[in-house]
């Protein structure tokens, strides 16, 4: 019995799915962390010290969530 190569998708590769967890849990708490920073400096929104910690972590989260993905679970 033969199986076609589109019957099980790899295990190393990203689907829509995983890029949508990605951002479901990253870009949340980026905006979070972004609206505490504003209130917290008090400057506006273009300021480096408001925005960047919610970039730099919406990133880490982002590519945290497509690793795990990508690895999937082991057998």
């Amino acid at each position: 019995m033969t199986m076609s190569a589109n019957a099980h998708p790899s295990s190393n590769r990203l689907d829509r799915t995983a890029i949508g967890y990605a951002l479901l849990f990253s870009v949340p708490m980026a905006v979070g962390i972004t609206l505490m920073m504003l209130k917290v400096v008090g400057g506006p929104l273009s300021a480096p010290l408001v925005f960047a910690p919610g970039v730099v972590v919406a990133a880490a989260v982002f590519l945290f969530v497509v690793v795990a993905a990508a690895r999937g679970e082991p057998d």
